[in-house]
């Protein structure tokens, strides 16, 4: 919002109601994912059960429509909506897709620009139109807000599989151990037609993630995720180039700057 002006109170509005669709989301997440832990703490679900996370989550959601409903913002409300039904979307076709093997990098990138960057994508829109931007500017901080998420996404899965437990809050491998497949997973098993089989084997027989991480650092996969990441994180760069010099400006490109992790 900042970008375009002064920060009034529906910025603080629609922060709010975005925040409730994300908090939202992570409740039900940890209930499919059979989730004890949100980073470092005791899930919802873990500490009342799955039918009060559940519950929670909806009702979370319900209050931000009606917070919503209540705005003079004009599609506002058709942009939040679109939003929840891609994060829903995302979440059905990542399950959908559990245990599969044969995902493609494609499929990995619907399935997280629908359930990550959507919510990115949305946040950045809802502050320029509550600025009032133009419908450009409106358009080119969107897709900021898309590229960004998707940026997020491959580093958040990349230091779930070669970071410790501590650091990050949440249990190593996960993802993996569940049956989810991220890109570091899926470029490994695809890096060699004549390996692909033998590698499907060891993993559907993994029972020590460290194991792997070796494997995808000797074989490049980490290399090149953090290679997909970091274009990512530049054409971010690129789209902020469009708008003029300012502290708000500086501080995204601080913000996208920091997404990269360290990974030795």
């Amino acid at each position: 919002g900042k970008l375009f002006g002064g920060i009034h109170a529906q910025h603080s509005e629609y922060s709010a109601i975005v925040e409730l669709i994300h908090m939202a989301s992570l409740l039900h997440d940890d209930v499919i994912d059979k989730a004890q832990l949100r980073r470092g703490k005791p899930s919802a679900n873990a500490l009342w059960g799955n039918t009060a996370a559940v519950l929670l989550g909806d009702y979370l959601l319900s209050r931000a429509f009606t917070l919503a409903s209540q705005s003079q913002l004009d599609d506002a409300a058709s942009v939040l909506a679109e939003t929840i039904q891609s994060l829903c979307t995302g979440e059905l076709k990542q399950n959908l897709l559990v245990d599969e093997y044969d995902i493609t990098e494609k499929e990995f990138f619907q399935v997280i620009e629908a359930k990550t960057a959507s919510l990115f994508s949305c946040s950045c829109q809802l502050g320029a139109m509550v600025s009032g931007a133009s419908q450009e500017q409106i358009r080119n901080v969107k897709e900021f807000g898309l590229v960004f998420g998707l940026a997020f996404q491959i580093a958040d899965d990349l230091r779930d599989i070669v970071s410790d437990d501590g650091q990050e809050g949440k249990t190593l491998g996960t993802d993996l151990l569940e049956g989810k497949m991220t890109l570091p997973v899926i470029h490994w098993i695809n890096q060699d037609p004549h390996q692909r089989q033998d590698r499907i084997h060891y993993l559907s027989a993994l029972d020590d993630t460290a194991k792997l991480t070796e494997q995808l650092r000797r074989a490049g996969s980490i290399d090149y995720v953090l290679r997909e990441a970091k274009i990512r994180v530049e054409k971010a760069g690129q789209l902020l180039d469009s708008f003029p010099p300012s502290s708000s400006r500086d501080a995204l490109l601080a913000l996208t700057g920091q997404i990269i992790p360290d990974i030795a």
